[in-house]
């Protein structure tokens, strides 16, 4: 076999994959009605919150030799 035939043929798996996809990607899907209902863990409504979470940001001054300028 060729080179040429090999490649021809990975190029027509590659072209038949990728058509492929893209016909799938264009397909709607209608979500099942039990799909959209959320239910909270019930496992949640025992939790306990211990207040807010405050993310403070650390400087460090660091000297370097444009700080002289």
């Amino acid at each position: 076999m060729s080179k040429k035939g090999r490649y021809s043929k990975q190029s027509r798996d590659y072209n038949a994959l990728r058509a492929y996809t893209k016909k799938i990607l264009k397909q709607k899907t209608i979500p099942d009605e039990s799909e959209q209902l959320f239910e909270d863990d019930p496992r949640a409504a025992k939790e306990v919150e211990y207040g807010r979470v405050r993310k403070n940001s650390t400087y460090v001054f660091q000297k370097n030799i444009l700080s002289d300028l």
